[in-house]
């Protein structure tokens, strides 16, 4: 695996996520404090944000400053980190009996999906 340039991840997480938040470079560049030229300079590699400037976009993203540096290859890693990020874009403006109401039916869900694979299995 070749050594991605941090800069280069930086910018296209940030993209991947705004896009993923329904966003666009104006409202989350208002959201940041920022322009919306130096988050589309962000975005494209040709200007590194600083330590503040990443935190403030991962705030106006609702996500760990972390999440932004993961570069996550592989189709099922993908796939995962997808599903989790979207169920929590859906329950981030929940209350907090909402966003439990909505983890129990996914778990119900999830068994009821387990249980038919066993089955189909066995026969």
């Amino acid at each position: 695996m070749t050594r991605r340039d941090i800069h280069a991840v930086l910018g296209e997480r940030i993209r991947e996520e705004r896009k993923r938040s329904g966003l666009t470079m104006e409202k989350l560049a208002e959201l940041s404090g920022i322009s919306t030229s130096f988050l589309a300079y962000i975005e494209t590699k040709r200007k590194k944000a600083s330590l503040e400037t990443i935190e403030k976009i991962a705030a106006a993203l609702r996500l760990p400053v972390a999440d932004l540096f993961k570069s996550m290859p592989g189709p099922k890693k993908d796939l995962v980190y997808d599903a989790a990020r979207a169920f929590a874009h859906l329950i981030r403006d929940k209350r907090p009996d909402e966003i439990e109401t909505a983890l129990e039916v996914a778990k119900t869900a999830l068994k009821g999906m387990s249980g038919t694979r066993d089955r189909r299995g066995r026969k």
